[in-house]
């Protein structure tokens, strides 16, 4: 299966997940109400941190598969998975250990923001999803084998699938009176089906068993040394998204409905960020190929400007649109007692804008195999995160976990990321930015002024048709500016030839 093939079914998963969680999500808060949805997410927050015991051996897994795959040698296959299956059921077990542990701690670390019955609540609902995640775990070299060998349509199409069963199941179970215990259970079910697909197809369609004998120690070293620095990354990211609801939770009292808005606010935020990593997926090819032909810093200043400009005409839309009108979208899609999400996703949105441009120069250090380096700055924001937050929630609960990670964020994500981009990579920032700028800036400038005439016509009083309408023309402002002042001749190229190839296909 050929990557064009693999970047549709990415495509394709993309929207899938997106448009059903935008669907689904409003019935879901609608249904469960504000507190229990905000307990429901507080346990999703705290389950995603057991997925860190992956320790980025998962990249490992993927990248050495492939290798014996390419070198032929089905031995070393056979042998690596087995000692990677050995690894991901000893983790399981650990998982479990781990969710006992905390499970028995629910009581006691979070009797300031949660009630009695929201306490007992949550550990039922942690208790099913630490089993999810411990299968998902013992499974993941099977999981990762199927990625390694590009089988798309197992991967990522069992994914669509799945994905869209389980919005309808779990729709089934609100309506049937489940309430979050229901979507727990069909998460749970989901990932027993999952797993199951991926264990099948290794075993009996790619038909690599696992061998657990004669294990060479030299793997063992290959893995601790690829996965180190990747699992810091991972640790750190994953503070950074989810430690605020968590925090909240501790110290914040009644922190059930604060965590709830808090959520409400994350979810547009990741479809935000599903778009960026979309985007910067698709348009790394090559960034390897660069750095072995031994480039010099013109030519990755050239392509770092080049990939960003792409991927920052269409985040930095998408905010400034979101900016004059997420706070009808959130009242519209999440109901008005939700209103205050809107700054959270607002101000989180706005870092994630360059973060995401910039993800190129990450792409380069670690081509470079100078990946730690980013790696300890996610630390460094992880950490300024969590004591920024906790100072502030004492100030206000969801303005300050808001504020902080936002500081956070765009010291480290945005302003040390570019001293490193032009220490290590050389990269002239000045020359870099008005590259990015080019064009663009006018062109937002434009859409925010056409969007602030809109807000004067108040067509929000007509609900969903106002917004799409107030979205549309400003959005659409932005395109004509950019296509007459803004694009360049490639990227210009890069929307006229599929155009001009679908219309040869249509009226041929």
């Amino acid at each position: 299966m050929n990557r064009k093939v693999g970047v549709i079914y990415s495509n394709i998963l993309m929207l899938v997940e997106i448009l059903s969680t935008m669907l689904f999500t409003p019935f879901l808060i609608r249904t469960l109400g504000q507190a229990e949805y905000g307990v429901y997410q507080l346990v999703t927050s705290i389950t995603s941190y057991l997925v860190l015991l992956d320790l980025g051996v998962g990249n490992s897994v993927i990248r050495y598969m492939a290798k014996y795959r390419a070198d032929k040698d089905e031995q070393a296959q056979k042998q690596f998975l087995g000692i990677t299956t050995i690894y991901y059921l000893l983790i399981a077990v650990v998982a479990l250990g781990i969710s006992a542990v905390i499970l028995a701690l629910f009581p006691t670390v979070f009797a300031k923001g949660l009630s009695q019955e929201e306490v007992s609540l949550a550990e039922k609902l942690f208790g099913v999803t630490m089993c999810a995640v411990a299968i998902a775990l013992a499974t993941s070299a099977f999981s990762n084998t199927v990625i390694a060998y590009e089988r798309f349509s197992v991967s990522k199409g069992t994914a669509i699938v799945l994905t869209v069963l389980k919005i309808f199941a779990s729709v089934g179970a609100l309506k049937l009176g489940f309430g979050s215990m229901g979507i727990v259970f069909v998460n749970f079910i989901i990932t027993i089906l999952t797993r199951s697909v991926y264990v099948v197809y290794v075993l009996f369609v790619l038909k690599i068993r696992p061998y657990f004998k004669k294990v060479r120690a030299s793997y063992v070293k290959e893995i601790a040394s690829f996965s180190s620095f990747i699992l810091l990354q991972m640790i750190a990211s994953q503070i950074n998204a989810m430690s605020d609801q968590i925090l909240l939770g501790i110290f914040a009292k009644g922190a059930s409905v604060i965590i709830g808005i808090y959520g409400v606010g994350a979810q547009v935020l990741q479809y935000f960020k599903t778009i960026g990593s979309h985007f910067t997926s698709v348009l790394m090819p090559g960034l390897v190929r660069l750095v072995e032909t031994g480039a010099d810093a013109k030519r990755y200043e050239d392509e770092m400007i080049r990939i960003s400009r792409i991927v920052f005409m269409v985040l930095s839309v998408i905010w400034v649109v979101f900016a004059l009108f997420g706070r009808d979208f959130i009242c519209l899609w999440a109901g008005a007692e939700n209103e205050q999400a809107y700054y959270v996703a607002v101000l989180l949105m706005f870092p994630a804008i360059f973060s995401y441009s910039e993800g190129i120069g990450y792409q380069l250090l670690q081509s470079m195999a100078k990946h730690k380096l980013p790696a300890i700055v996610q630390v460094i924001s992880a950490v300024l995160n969590v004591g920024l937050t906790i100072i502030l929630i004492r100030w206000n609960p969801l303005k300050g976990a808001v504020i902080g990670t936002f500081i956070a964020l765009v010291v480290c994500d945005i302003i040390i990321m570019n001293i490193m981009y032009k220490r290590q990579i050389g990269i002239r920032l000045t020359v870099y930015f008005a590259g990015l700028f080019k064009g663009i800036v006018p062109a937002l400038l434009a859409a925010a002024a056409a969007g602030g005439l809109m807000k004067f016509a108040q067509l929000s009083r007509f609900g969903w048709l106002g917004f799409f309408v107030n979205c549309a023309v400003t959005a659409l402002v932005y395109a004509v500016v950019m296509w007459l002042f803004g694009m360049n001749a490639y990227e210009k190229a890069m929307i006229r030839s599929p155009l001009q190839k679908v219309c040869k296909k249509l009226f041929k």
